[in-house]
């Protein structure tokens, strides 16, 4: 659990939220096991409660904004799920008309948890500094590379290793640095995703969750 706690450096230094009550749908399982490896800690606070639901039969950005909004329209989850925060987990590999699919969330009122081009970008981000667009195969090669064994995709081993042997202070000051500089040159999420790339806002839940941990 070590390697999920803040440094006091940055507990110091970052603003703390109540991140209460979270329901979070993302595409496929290597999401799913990444934020459950958080949740299953945080479980511990009565106050607090992460509910991951995932959309993964020919998941892509658009399939798990629908399926969200189907989901909360259904009169039990809605009334269960009113006070959550609602949040969006999704690549943007796929479909070619991300940039609606991203204002179209946005509508509904979900926070965004988006990777470009896909949540690997975010996981290689624990082991090295990415400041360049990568191939499907190339993030995959080096991740790798950090790795005991080859890097398999929607498994929940490896991904729990990624978590446990990677620095994840690390992957937030990348991802943070690299969306500082996406708007000083006037590109955001909401105009301009396919020209930020690499790009992730993972980082923003993350670090919440592990300040929440930290105590």
């Amino acid at each position: 659990m070590g390697r999920t706690l803040l440094s006091p450096e940055r507990r110091s230094k970052i603003k703390k939220t109540n991140i209460g009550r979270v329901i979070i749908f993302c595409e496929g399982k290597t999401e799913k096991y990444y934020f459950d490896y958080f949740a299953e800690i945080i479980k511990k606070n009565k106050y607090t409660d992460i509910k991951v639901e995932i959309k993964t039969a020919d998941g892509n950005a658009k399939t798990v904004l629908n399926y969200a909004d189907n989901f909360l329209i259904e009169e039990k989850n809605n009334r269960k799920y009113s006070n959550y925060g609602k949040y969006l987990a999704f690549d943007c590999d796929d479909p070619t008309d991300i940039q609606e699919v991203i204002c179209a969330s946005q509508e509904g009122k979900y926070d965004l948890l988006i990777s470009n081009c896909m949540f690997e970008t975010w996981l290689l981000m624990h082991f090295e500094d990415v400041d360049e667009k990568l191939t499907k195969r190339k993030t995959y090669s080096r991740l790798s590379s950090h790795l005991h064994n080859k890097y398999i995709k929607g498994h929940k081993g490896k991904t729990r290793e990624i978590i446990q042997n990677g620095d994840i202070e690390k992957a937030i000051d990348n991802a943070s640095a690299l969306e500082k500089l996406y708007y000083s040159q006037g590109m955001n999420l909401f105009t301009s995703i396919k020209k930020m790339n690499p790009y992730t806002s993972v980082y923003k839940l993350v670090e919440q969750f592990m300040a929440e941990i930290s105590g």
